[in-house]
C-alpha cells in the first residue's frame, strides 16, 4: 500500500494481475541496491540524502518507477552542480529525464563558458553525432567564432581518427557571421582549412556572404518604430530583411507621438513630438534625444533642444545636418542641428506655413511637401537649396495630402496615402521625377492609412502602421519594389502604430 500510494510503477505492479501481485518476494532488476535503498527509506520517512556518488543512479530508478519527487531533488541537485567539469554531462542527463528547465540552465552555463567547456575531457570524448546534437541545442546565442573553436578543439583531440569529420562539421559554421578579422588572422591559417578543397570553397563562400551581407546592413536592414500614440516610450524592432532575431533597445526618456526621426552617423535622434498631459490634452516637445547604435551599453541621451516647440513636422538628413521644417500652427519656419558642436541654427522660412507635412532631402535639396496650412489640405511642393538658403516652389502633388509618408529612392520621391481634402484615407502613391519637375501616380499600397511611416532600405519602401480605412489601425508591413511598380505585404506588427516614427538601420 505505502509502494503504491508513492508510485504508479509500483500500483501497476500490485493491482493489475500480474505474477508480483501474488509474490512474497519481488525481484527489482535494473535498480542499484543502494538506490533502492534510499527510494525505500524516502517513501517512508520523506528522508534522502543525494550526493554526486548517488544521484545519476537515484534519477535512474526514480524515473523507472515514477516517483516524481525524488526525480525534481536530483535536478536541483544536478542545477547547483553545475560546473566546466559537470555541465556536458548534466546537459546529457537533462535531455534523458525530460527536465527543460535543467536543459535551459546548464544551455545557458555551456553558452556562457564555452571558451572552457571545449577543453575538457568530457568535451574531447564526445562522439560526432554528440558534439552535434550539443551544437544545435545551443547554436541558437552561440557565436559561430566559438562552434567553430570548438570543432578544431575537438578534431585535433584525436586527429587521425576524426580527420575525415571536418569537413562536414566545418561546413555547418555560418562563417557570413564570423567577423572578416578572424576569417583572416584564424581560420585561413588554420591547416586542417587549408589541406581541404571542400573547406578552402566554404572559406571562400563564408568571405562573399560576409562582403555581401556588410553591403546590405551599409544601405539598413532592420526597421525599428519610436514613439507613438500607442508606444509613447518604446523602441522595437519591427522587421528585418536578414530574418535575424530582433534586438533589445531601451526606452525613451520621455514618451511621446508625431514625433520625427532620423539616422546619421551610427546615432538615431528622435526630435520634438507632443506629450500627453492631463485630461487627454498634449503639448508640443522641443527635445533632441540621440541614442549610440555602436555602443555596448546602449541609452538615450538629451542633446541640445530645438529652438522652436513643434510636432507634426517634417525632418531630414542632408550631408552631415539635421533639418527640422514646419509643424503645429501652420509653422513655416525652421532650423538646421550640427551634431558636431551640438547647436541649432535658424534657416530661411519656408513661403507657406505647414504642418502633417513630409520633408524628403534627394540630390542635394530639401523638399517640403503637402501637409496642411491655412486651414486646407495642401498639394503645393517647395524646394530648398541649402547653398543660398532659399525656398522655391516646384511642381505641385496630383493630390492634396496631409498626415502622410514620403521618402526617395534612385532620384524620386514617393508620396504615400495619407488624409485627402475630402477627409478621406488614401491608397494612393505618387512620385516626384526631380530631374523633370513631375508628379506621376504609381501603384496603389494594398491598403489605405494616413498617419503612418516610411523608410528606405535596399532600393525598396517599407511602410508601418497608421489609420486604414474606418479609423482602423494597420499592423500590416509593406515593401514597395521600384523596380517593378508592386507593394507586397511582408510581415507584421505586434504593436498598434500610430504617429509613430521609423528609421533603417
Amino acid at each position: 500500500m505505502v509502494l503504491s500510494c508513492f508510485s504508479d510503477y509500483f500500483e501497476n505492479m500490485f493491482d493489475i494481475e500480474m505474477k508480483e501481485k501474488h509474490e512474497n518476494q519481488v525481484e527489482i532488476r535494473g535498480v542499484a541496491a543502494t538506490a533502492m535503498k534510499l527510494i525505500v527509506e524516502f517513501i517512508y520517512t520523506g528522508n534522502i540524502e543525494i550526493n554526486k556518488e548517488n544521484v545519476c543512479d537515484l534519477l535512474s530508478a526514480s524515473n523507472m518507477m515514477q516517483i516524481n519527487d525524488i526525480k525534481e531533488f536530483c535536478f536541483e541537485f544536478l542545477e547547483d552542480s553545475i560546473s566546466i567539469e559537470t555541465c556536458l554531462t548534466i546537459s546529457y542527463l537533462a535531455d534523458l529525464y525530460g527536465s527543460d528547465h535543467l536543459e535551459d540552465q546548464v544551455k545557458t552555463f555551456i553558452e556562457e563558458n564555452i571558451d572552457d567547456v571545449i577543453t575538457t575531457k568530457n568535451f574531447n570524448n564526445l562522439s560526432k553525432k554528440e558534439l552535434v546534437s550539443l551544437s544545435r541545442k545551443v547554436k541558437t546565442e552561440l557565436s559561430e567564432t566559438a562552434l567553430y573553436k570548438a570543432v578544431v578543439n575537438w578534431t585535433k583531440h584525436d586527429l587521425e581518427e576524426r580527420r575525415v569529420d571536418f569537413q562536414s562539421l566545418f561546413s555547418a559554421v555560418d562563417l557570413i557571421t564570423v567577423l572578416p578579422s578572424f576569417l583572416e588572422e584564424i581560420v585561413s591559417c588554420e591547416n586542417l582549412v587549408r589541406e581541404n578543397t571542400e573547406c578552402l570553397e566554404t572559406l571562400v563562400d563564408g568571405f562573399v556572404g560576409r562582403a555581401r551581407q556588410e553591403r546590405l546592413k551599409a544601405n539598413g536592414t532592420r526597421i525599428l518604430s519610436i514613439g507613438g500614440n500607442k508606444t509613447l516610450h518604446k523602441v522595437t524592432e519591427v522587421f528585418s530583411i536578414l530574418q535575424e532575431p530582433c534586438k533589445t533597445y531601451p526606452d525613451m526618456n520621455v514618451g511621446r507621438h508625431a514625433l520625427c526621426s532620423v539616422l546619421l552617423h551610427g546615432c538615431v535622434y528622435a526630435i520634438g513630438g507632443a506629450i500627453f498631459e492631463d485630461k487627454g490634452k498634449y503639448d508640443p516637445f522641443n527635445h533632441l534625444s540621440r541614442l549610440h547604435l555602436n555602443t555596448e551599453d546602449l541609452k538615450w541621451e538629451e542633446v541640445a533642444p530645438m529652438r522652436l516647440t513643434s510636432f507634426v513636422m517634417g525632418a531630414a538628413v542632408l550631408g552631415d545636418l539635421i533639418f527640422v521644417v514646419g509643424g503645429s500652427n501652420d509653422n513655416r519656419s525652421g532650423e538646421c542641428y550640427i551634431p558636431t558642436i551640438n547647436k541649432w541654427t535658424t534657416m530661411s522660412s519656408m513661403k507657406q506655413g505647414r504642418y502633417g507635412h513630409s520633408l524628403v532631402a534627394c540630390e542635394g535639396f530639401l523638399y517640403a511637401i503637402g501637409g496642411h496650412g491655412n486651414g486646407f489640405h495642401l498639394k503645393s511642393v517647395e524646394r530648398y537649396q541649402p547653398s543660398d538658403d532659399v525656398w522655391n516652389d516646384v511642381a505641385p502633388m496630383t493630390t492634396a495630402r496631409k498626415w502622410f509618408a514620403s521618402v526617395a529612392v534612385g532620384g524620386f520621391i514617393y508620396a504615400t496615402g495619407g488624409e485627402s481634402k475630402e477627409g478621406t484615407t488614401e491608397k494612393s502613391v505618387e512620385r516626384y521625377d526631380v530631374t523633370a519637375n513631375k508628379w506621376t501616380r504609381v501603384s496603389d499600397m494594398n491598403f489605405a492609412r494616413n498617419a503612418h511611416s516610411a523608410c528606405v532600405m535596399q532600393g525598396k519602401i517599407y511602410l508601418v502602421g497608421g489609420f486604414g480605412g474606418a479609423d482602423e489601425l494597420v499592423t500590416t508591413i509593406e515593401c514597395y519594389d521600384p523596380d517593378n511598380d508592386k507593394w507586397t505585404v511582408v510581415g507584421e506588427t505586434s504593436d498598434e502604430l500610430l504617429n509613430n516614427s521609423f528609421v533603417a538601420i
